[in-house]
């Protein structure tokens, strides 16, 4: 019992407790809140970003590895110690990664024996190909210097040696020995060394080539020398250092994919591991605020929900939703029981207003519907507590007498307006507003009909004296008409004769321009005559073109005749006395293939002579197309110039009988005006009489301007 009243006596003592309080208070603790969860996603993010860069080490030691890789591929294809330095730089900087990766294994207690195991083996592939470096350097990077060099130099000796002998068979041997040399070098083969081999202890066994024994034994020691250290090094990946290099770089790459694989499970675990303590945190504080609001919130909706319902029956008062009203509960010390004390007091000095004011309101409705029944001289007399109200009061009664004044203004000018005086307007002087509005209207209508009775005055004045300038101007009218029609009569007749005339011209032009179109058609069959003749002459030049093309091929087939012969020579000369005979066969056939080439020169000339005169030939027949040509277009322009004069000619004569067509609808257009003289005569009289009626009704009416206005003259 005594821990349920201090329970109570604590809940009595937060209800006391300000609100602006409360929210402070629970700003405060979000805000800390929102602190502690910032601090803790930055240890994490942190620590989050430490682990991650372990993976961002492993990956640059794959990158340092490939480039590794790529150093070493880019020394093996150009032989340039520039990427053994590039190596030795990687290498360097994988030692380094592996430095930053060794501490941040102790930072995080990780097994660092994936990481050592992978660092002798770096060290292992550094050793390998440094090691095939050395041995390729004692091989040679170029073929001046090395093992290459030397064998160059005691090549170069032997076939020096060879050519200078002028032994065919001993160079021909030199030259299969260089062969065997090339392919074990393109190859790298051994049965090229065994065949090189083959070809030396032959050579050696000959007594003939005693003499250059001692240069093929240094050729032969050079040759076998680079073999050795070309074995040594490995003929492909199978073998020697090349295949010691390869397996080193396998397990390079596998120790690589363990040590990035067991990494990235450590990585994940601890990231995992991290992000369920920051999760943990976060959702405890959440927890915690979220009762904090929980609490709060129901402490201000329950005093909330009390003011509300206080304030909806003061409300319901005011609007007359009901008569009577209790006043607010007001015990709490805090915001709502304040605001409840001075609704309360404000709630009885409503209550006396209203009564009041109800007064008031009553009054004024009665003079609104003595208004509405069209009685003017009703005045609101009832007073209020309500500034506002009294003023209103003071207001409609002084509207109502301005009113009033203005109405009986507007109906004495009204009554003035029913007996035709338009003289009188109404007095604007203190009226605003809309009534202002309605006063300048009715002036405005007195002020219309005034300039209406005005304008009907002078129009009749006006229209009385145009009728007599009408009849008039009617007889002058009719006079020129019947001389026009007789003028007419006279053009008709010439405009025929000119006609006749035009019609004439027109069947002389139509038969020059046929003559024009059969000088054209002749000019048609020269030029294309011309045209034949000038592709005929294309046709010759291009079967001499022909022909040339045969001759030169006749030459060539002379000349390469001449070199076979020349050959057949050489070869008989070579074999001694059984080719005698051979060799005569082969003179013949050389001064067979010289005269044939003599001949084919000879039909070369006369061709392009013929090929000459045939482009004379086609250049006067195109002369001739040219001139055909600009003929044709002076005839045809001359042509052209004929159809302009036949088509102007058509169009004059077409002209001219559109001309007489409306020489005679004038004719008949001026009879029938003076037809229409006559009736607009009767018409001009019939209007005098009704602009004298207009001007009767204008003058019986009263209105400014009467006496002033006056015919305008018109001539």
């Amino acid at each position: 019992m005594i821990i349920n009243k201090n329970y109570k006596k604590g809940f009595i003592m937060l209800d006391n407790i300000s609100i602006k309080t409360k929210l402070i208070s629970l700003s405060i603790i979000i805000s800390l809140s929102f602190v502690l969860i910032l601090f803790i996603e930055l240890l994490s993010i942190n620590k989050i970003s430490e682990i991650e860069n372990i993976g961002t080490q492993i990956n640059k030691l794959e990158i340092q590895q490939l480039e590794l890789r790529k150093n070493e591929k880019d020394f093996l294809s150009r032989k340039d110690l520039k990427y053994l330095e590039k190596f030795n730089e990687n290498i360097s900087n994988i030692q380094k990664i592996s430095s930053t990766l060794d501490t941040n294994f102790d930072l995080f207690d990780l097994d660092k024996t994936k990481l050592n195991n992978y660092n002798t083996i770096i060290k292992d592939y550094s050793t390998i190909f440094t090691k095939i470096v050395n041995l390729q350097q004692k091989i040679g990077l170029k073929e001046d210097n090395g093992l290459y060099g030397s064998l160059r130099n005691s090549v170069h000796l032997v076939q020096e040696f060879a050519k200078k002998s002028n032994d065919n068979y001993l160079l021909a041997t030199v030259y299969d020995l260089r062969k065997q040399e090339k392919d074990f070098m393109l190859r790298l083969d051994e049965k090229y060394v065994e065949n090189f081999n083959k070809i030396i202890i032959k050579l050696e066994k000959d007594e003939k080539y005693k003499e250059i024994i001692p240069l093929i034994s240094s050729y032969k020691t050079d040759f076998l020398n680079l073999v050795t250290s070309e074995k040594e090094k490995g003929f492909n990946e199978n073998s020697g250092m090349m295949k010691e290099m390869r397996d080193i770089v396998h397990k390079c790459a596998k120790s690589q994919e363990i040590l990035t694989t067991g990494i990235s499970q450590k990585i994940v675990e601890l990231h995992d591991k991290i992000v369920f303590y920051s999760y943990s945190i976060i959702i405890i504080i959440a927890l915690f605020i979220i009762i904090a609001l929980l609490y709060i919130s129901r402490v201000i909706n329950k005093s909330l929900s009390t003011f509300q319902e206080g304030l909806g029956e003061f409300f319901a008062f005011l609007n007359n939703e009901t008569k009577n009203i209790n006043l607010l509960d007001d015990k709490n010390d805090n915001e709502f029981g304040n605001m409840s004390k001075i609704i309360n007091s404000n709630i009885i000095k409503v209550q006396e207003n209203i009564i009041k004011d109800k007064a008031l309101i009553d009054d004024a409705t009665k003079v609104a519907n003595d208004i509405k029944d069209g009685h003017l001289s009703s005045r609101i007399v009832t007073n209020s507590n309500s500034n506002e109200l009294n003023e209103l009061k003071n207001v409609i009664n002084l509207m109502l007498e301005n009113l009033s004044s203005n109405i009986n203004n507007i109906l004495e000018v009204l009554k003035n307006y029913s007996n035709y005086d338009y003289t009188k307007r109404v007095n604007t002087k203190l009226v605003k507003g809309d009534i202002l509005e309605l006063c300048e209207n009715i002036n405005q209508v007195g002020n219309t009909i005034t300039k209406m009775l005005v304008d009907s005055k002078t129009i009749g004045l006006n229209l009385q004296n145009s009728a007599h300038i009408l009849v008039d101007n009617v007889k002058f009218l009719t006079q020129n008409a019947n001389t026009t029609a007789a003028s007419l009569e006279e053009t008709a007749a010439a405009v025929e004769e000119i006609t006749s005339t035009i019609a004439k011209n027109s069947q002389n032009i139509n038969e020059m321009s046929q003559y024009s179109k059969n000088v054209i058609s002749a000019l048609k069959t020269g030029e294309e005559l011309a045209n034949r003749t000038t592709t005929s002459m294309d046709e010759i030049n291009a079967q001499v073109i022909a022909i040339n093309e045969s001759i030169t091929l006749i030459d060539q087939i002379a000349f390469q005749t001449n070199i076979l012969s020349l050959n057949a020579a050489v070869e008989a000369a070579t074999a001694g006395e059984a080719g005698r005979g051979f060799a005569v066969v082969a003179a013949e056939v050389r001064n067979l293939a010289s005269r044939s080439a003599e001949v084919a020169r000879e039909i070369k000339i006369l061709v392009e002579n013929a090929t000459s005169k045939a482009n004379i030939g086609k250049e006067i027949a195109s002369n001739m197309i040219e001139g055909y040509a600009t003929l044709n277009s002076n005839i045809q322009n001359t042509v052209n110039l004929i159809n302009s004069v036949s088509t102007a000619s058509k169009e004059q004569q077409i002209g001219m009988e559109q001309i007489n067509s409306s020489i005679n609808q004038l004719d008949q257009q001026t009879q029938e005006i003076a037809t229409i003289s006559s009736t607009t005569q009767q018409i001009a009289q019939e209007t005098n009489n009704i602009a004298i009626e207009i001007v009767k009704n204008s003058d019986e009416k009263e209105f400014d301007g009467k006496n002033s206005i006056k015919i305008q003259e018109k001539r």
